[in-house]
């Protein structure tokens, strides 16, 4: 079998609307080969962030691209200087928060969806729940500089591991490779439902999202299984089940693998062999489950072809994924903030475990309906960062091991892509078919009930 090579298309250079992309995308560039270092200039990495952050901001507010590249240069020079005299700065900072922190909000609410956005202000007005007013402005224009808050481990984790994951599996993309996988699964699995599960589990694996994986996926598999005498509802469920499972299968998981080896500093290895089993045992039961289609379908010969990346088009991909993320990773930085200025990440685990009246497995329980309420309508990058810091302290504290705790938050911050009232996954195939959405999602929910069990049974064992 032969795997042909497409010849390279030209080079197109970038509209003005993509262009803040590239520039973002080679700021990227930069801070991972460490550039600096060798052009002799070396800078401290909370310089990159603010510009990245600035650059990020002009992608989601294009109108002001321009003027905040500015204001990201005049950033990067003037951090060091704001950082070691920032009590002497405390007008500057406070005028920095902001104008800042309302921007975050704003893009927030375009890339991450009204839910997330929502849920951030809320963690920006708290202090002034709980504090004075000097005091609340006092703590807002002290995250914004601070590297354990805006310019902290989020966006660390963002700018480092997580480009680099994005940047292969788009090349992986573009060059076809995920293309070609999917084809042969459509070829050589004659059930419908299980091409859908595996197509959706491949794809799923390195997209970081369910919707675009039902999106992506779901234009081939859904209208198959509805030839082969499936229901609209049924297939479109089937599709959102397999999706939202992806974000949870080894080794990329959506990019969560690299994601909770960064927090719980551990070897990334150490998640996938951790996660792995759950996974499987979730496939495998979903693929036995399957029924046959009234109608015997057959998917015709399909091509076997690599391709080279078109290079401006990968660029601009690749930033059009990072500029929501950086500024995902500017929010749950901030979020940071705030709850560790007011002491809030505490009063919530003290919350759920006095709630639970010592009780593990209602702990679990309240714990997961609180992801899930956490997880609706974000992508799984963004769910995992925030069930991380809020759900999974309460079960680190009553002794539950840190790698399963964090895994059980993310399984069900994840499956609010399935779980009615905002099933997203749900709802974006029940859009591909035309089937009613909420039906959609209560069959998703029927199909895909081992994934909520599959969580407290390896908590618990």
């Amino acid at each position: 079998m032969r795997v042909l090579l497409k010849p390279m298309k030209p080079l197109v250079f970038p509209s003005n609307l993509g262009f803040p992309k590239v520039i973002l995308s080679v700021l990227l560039l930069i801070g991972i080969l460490d550039i600096d270092f060798y052009i002799g200039y070396p800078f401290m990495d909370e310089q990159l962030y603010f510009l990245l952050l600035m650059a990020a901001l002009g992608c989601a507010v294009n109108i002001l691209s321009v003027t905040l590249l500015v204001i990201g240069v005049a950033l990067f020079f003037t951090y060091p200087y704001l950082s070691e005299f920032a009590n002497d700065e405390v007008y500057t900072l406070r005028l920095l928060s902001w104008w800042i922190i309302p921007l975050i909000f704003m893009s927030l609410w375009k890339t991450c969806g009204k839910s997330f956005a929502i849920i951030f202000a809320m963690f920006m007005i708290y202090p002034f729940i709980v504090k004075s007013p000097t005091k609340s402005m006092d703590i807002l224009s002290h995250i914004v500089i601070d590297n354990t808050a805006m310019l902290g481990i989020p966006m660390h984790i963002i700018c480092g591991i997580v480009f680099i994951f994005v940047a292969i599996g788009q090349l992986l993309v573009h060059i076809g490779l995920i293309d070609i996988l999917i084809n042969y699964i459509t070829r050589y699995i004659k059930s419908p439902a299980r091409v859908a599960i595996m197509s959706s589990a491949v794809f799923g694996s390195v997209s970081g999202s369910a919707v675009s994986n039902v999106m992506s996926t779901g234009q081939l598999t859904i209208p198959l299984m509805i030839k082969c005498g499936y229901s609209k509802v049924k297939a479109s469920a089937y599709e959102a089940v397999a999706s939202t499972g992806g974000q949870l299968l080894p080794p990329i998981m959506g990019a969560a693998a690299f994601l909770m080896a960064e927090i719980l500093q551990i070897s990334y290895w150490e998640v996938v062999k951790v996660a792995l089993l759950p996974s499987l045992l979730f496939y495998s039961v979903l693929l036995l489950g399957v029924p046959k289609g009234k109608i015997k379908c057959q998917v015709g010969n399909v091509k076997k072809r690599l391709r080279y990346p078109p290079l401006t088009k990968m660029v601009l991909d690749i930033g059009e994924i990072m500029y929501g993320l950086i500024i995902l990773a500017a929010a749950v930085g901030l979020i940071i903030g705030i709850l560790d200025q007011t002491g809030l990440s505490f009063h919530i685990s003290t919350y759920l475990i006095s709630l639970s009246n010592g009780s593990i497995p209602i702990l679990l329980l309240l714990t997961a309906i609180l992801c899930i309420v956490l997880g609706m309508g974000m992508p799984t990058t963004s769910t995992y960062l925030i069930v991380a810091i809020i759900c999974a302290p309460a079960l680190v504290e009553v002794g539950i091991t840190e790698i399963y705790a964090h895994l059980f938050v993310l399984y069900f911050g994840v499956l609010s892509m399935i779980t009615p009232p905002v099933a997203l996954a749900s709802f974006s195939a029940a859009k591909l078919s035309g089937a009613n959405p909420l039906s959609v999602a209560v069959q998703s929910v029927y199909i895909g009930w081992p994934l909520f069990l599959i969580p407290f049974f390896f908590v618990m064992m």
